[in-house]
């Protein structure tokens, strides 16, 4: 069988794409109205009133992606929920497995996951900090909790503690470093959010480690693996039968990657639903900021360049982290200076480039007991600070660039 080192099509054929979408949106977003709510309105509804917390813990489902759109958590949810009914049913169409293969298991992770993000709410959903009006309560929904239960098993104990201990380490990590650190000193402050949640994680695990009631074991793949499928190609042969297709595939599950759902159903149903928010309400998007559009299109580049250039390591392993770059370099960047293209294209590109090896470094030195979520956490923030400062001396040696 003749195999194609780099599916050079796809990562064309993305790119082309991601130009067009970017240009698109960025001509109709002038002529685009306002027909559901501004990020504004939604926050500031959201300190007091419950049916307006309960829609801002849905948009959370978007925040990794710095998206937060109501539709897109609302549509992410419904992709989600789409992927696992078609893996249990043994579907050829369910797409790559859910859940790394664990889909069994997978209703205990989305409980701990969604538990802890609700005490997140309930703790710190009202707190705020002088000079910072923002808390990341969404933190505990992607990271810990979930963790926990691939780690333990989808028992009583581990949703609980896992839960838990979720909600107490990583939101106050997180608020702290931004009001204290990285507000002040004017720099990107997704590296508190994803520092809230490596170390919080570490922290977590280190705990559970002593915990009586806590028993790590090995957890059972997933009775229905893709060779047990009825006219399902394994995803090992379908890589190497349909590299393009593949590419195509992994880019969109990389948007479910944060909520351990690695589904491609899950991660394009968040983009249509946020892309149809934005069409809606450009001023929901992206925190309000009106530049979605760059948004899209340095997550496009930085995904497929990631893709593209570790793809021998997509053809040898099940898993490869190029989602990182996604939901932290990039989209950080343009917040920090602005929605022009040498901005949206140099962090796209060293995003890419850096992230997924650093987040492959460091989980290859992790103990057993710890989730790769640190490894990949710990990645976005310091790619995170490396690009930031690459830039900020590039803007400051070069003003045009961020003009």
């Amino acid at each position: 069988m003749q195999v194609q080192k780099r599916p050079v099509a796809a990562f064309v054929g993305v790119l082309l794409f991601g130009a067009l979408l970017y240009f698109a949106m960025t001509e109709l977003q002038p002529l685009l109205g306002e027909h559901l709510f501004d990020y504004g309105t939604w926050y500031e509804n959201s300190l007091g009133n419950g049916w307006w917390r309960l829609l801002w813990m849905i948009g959370d489902g978007t925040e990794p992606f710095f998206h937060k759109t109501i539709l897109g958590g609302a549509f992410l949810l419904l992709g989600t929920a789409a992927a696992y009914f078609l893996d249990c049913k043994r579907s050829r169409f369910r797409g790559i497995p859910i859940a790394y293969g664990m889909g069994k298991i997978f209703p205990a992770v989305f409980g701990a996951a969604f538990l802890s993000h609700l005490l997140a709410i309930l703790l710190f959903g009202g707190l705020r900090v002088e000079n910072d009006a923002w808390t990341a309560t969404f933190i505990p929904y992607v990271s810990v909790a979930a963790a926990v239960v691939l780690l333990y098993g989808a028992s009583w104990p581990s949703v609980l503690t896992g839960g838990v201990l979720g909600a107490l380490f990583t939101t106050p990590i997180a608020v702290v470093l931004r009001s204290a650190v990285l507000i002040p000193l004017g720099m990107p402050t997704v590296i508190g959010s994803v520092t809230g949640m490596w170390l919080g994680g570490i922290l977590s695990f280190e705990i559970c480690r002593i915990l009586p009631w806590m028993k790590k074991k090995e957890l059972p793949i997933n009775e229905l693996s893709p060779a047990q499928v009825k006219g399902e190609t394994a995803l090992s042969k379908y890589k190497l039968l349909h590299p393009n297709r593949f590419f195509v595939r992994r880019m969109l599950a990389d948007y479910s990657e944060p909520m351990f759902v690695g589904n491609e159903i899950a991660g394009g149903a968040l983009i249509v639903g946020s892309l149809l928010t934005w069409a809606l309400d450009p001023l929901q998007p992206y925190y309000g900021t009106g530049w979605f559009p760059a948004c899209v299109f340095s997550q496009i580049v930085t995904g497929a360049v990631a893709m593209f250039l570790y793809w021998d390591q997509w053809l040898t392993h099940d898993f490869f982290p190029t989602f990182v770059p996604v939901v932290s370099v990039a989209p950080a960047m343009i917040l920090c200076f602005g929605p022009s293209l040498p901005v949206i294209l140099i962090s796209a590109v060293l995003g890419g480039v850096a992230a997924p090896a650093c987040a492959k470094m460091i989980n290859d030195k992790i103990p057993p007991h710890w989730n790769g979520m640190v490894g990949s956490t710990a990645s976005m923030a310091i790619c995170s600070f490396a690009v930031y400062t690459v830039l900020y001396c590039l803007t400051a040696a070069f003003p045009v660039l961020a003009a």
